[in-house]
């Protein structure tokens, strides 16, 4: 009987974002199913990992950047190398959390304009949130 693998959690989805940026190479979804069997001894399908926005922007990302980027087949140094490799890391972070923002954004601007067309105002949905109700729902008893 082949047990399932674990779900996809916030922790196993950075990992699976760390194996995205730290790639070597053209990057597929076949391959990078096999790779994340490989190191988390899980298997997710293509699907599975697509359906998840931080792991399809990551995956997009790269893509874009390996695509745009000519690859330079030098000698270097290993400190320069790694430098390189850190510095490329970064970028790749640094374009996937612009494209989250992006998306946040378009997601605020349709929030805006479905709450604008159902008549409410901006100081509405800027009212402060109620206390916590901290006694479950005991009704307060005024002090003697």
């Amino acid at each position: 009987m082949i047990r399932r693998s674990p779900n996809l959690t916030p922790d196993r989805i950075d990992s699976i974002i760390e194996i995205i940026r730290a790639w070597d190479g053209r990057l597929t979804w076949p391959a990078l199913v096999n790779a994340i069997a490989e190191k988390m001894r899980a298997t997710y399908t293509r699907q599975a990992l697509y359906n998840q926005e931080r792991i399809r922007i990551a995956y997009e990302t790269y893509r874009a950047s390996s695509n745009a980027s000519g690859v330079d087949r030098r000698p270097v140094p290993a400190a320069l190398k790694a430098s390189m490799e850190r510095v490329q890391r970064l970028e790749l972070e640094n374009a996937e959390l612009r494209k989250r923002e992006a998306l946040l954004l378009e997601q605020f601007v349709r929030w805006g304009y479905n709450a604008a067309s159902r008549g409410l105002s901006e100081d509405f949905l800027n009212q402060p949130l109620p206390p916590t109700n901290r006694h479950g729902n005991r009704v307060s008893r005024p002090h003697k």
